[in-house]
């Protein structure tokens, strides 16, 4: 079964590839597989309807089942209003996306307006799967909690800058710090919903 990823971004392409991986009969493809260069925006305040949103019309332009992934993210010590939530390349909603190097800048300022300790960093992941065919819509929900570091990384995961800075709950270094045996067993633990919900849909094929 031929399923399309719907991100540009390659640091996300190669995440849920490696997620995936061992699914029997499943064909994982990119958008850069299909010559396809639109990017869709993303215009809801809520990653599930950006991720739906997205599914659907990458779906509709690839004429093939879609999975869609979308994020928001709260923290433990931002001031409310100041809470990055769906916006976290961008912050404000009226501003441009930020590149790698903007956004750990940005976040090294943060870290020094408001020191302390187990600043936490939640991550509400939606992923939705489309299937224009059938008009079969599905979407899931995964949590996930990390920390942010006292000392930033060197090393940057290109399409995941914030991976050089958070360190998953229940470790002691930062994402990009990590081997891929350790990455790859967080993200099933925290995206198994993810998993769940493709194993499910392969099964019915």
């Amino acid at each position: 079964m031929k399923i399309l990823i719907a991100t540009h971004n390659p640091g996300k392409l190669k995440r849920y590839q490696n997620l995936f991986a061992d699914f029997a009969n499943l064909e994982l493809l990119s958008l850069k597989d299909l010559n396809i260069t639109t990017k869709i925006d993303e215009p809801h305040n809520d990653p599930e309807e950006n991720s739906i949103f997205k599914a659907k019309e990458y779906g509709k332009i690839s004429l093939l089942p879609t999975i869609a992934i979308d994020e928001a993210l709260s923290t433990n010590f931002l001031p409310e209003n100041e809470q990055p939530g769906v916006f976290v390349r961008r912050f404000i909603k009226e501003k441009r996306e930020l590149n790698d190097l903007e956004v750990i800048d940005i976040w090294k300022k943060i870290s020094q307006l408001y020191p302390g300790k187990n600043r936490r960093f939640i991550w509400d992941f939606r992923m939705s799967y489309f299937d224009v065919q059938s008009n079969f819509l599905k979407t899931t929900k995964s949590i996930q909690n990390d920390f942010l570091a006292n000392k930033f990384s060197k090393k940057i995961n290109p399409g995941y800058p914030m991976s050089s800075f958070l360190i998953p709950e229940g470790y002691n270094k930062t994402y990009v710090e990590l081997g891929s045996k350790d990455l790859l067993k967080i993200d099933k633990n925290n995206l198994a919903p993810f998993s769940t919900l493709l194993k499910s849909i392969l099964v019915k094929q």
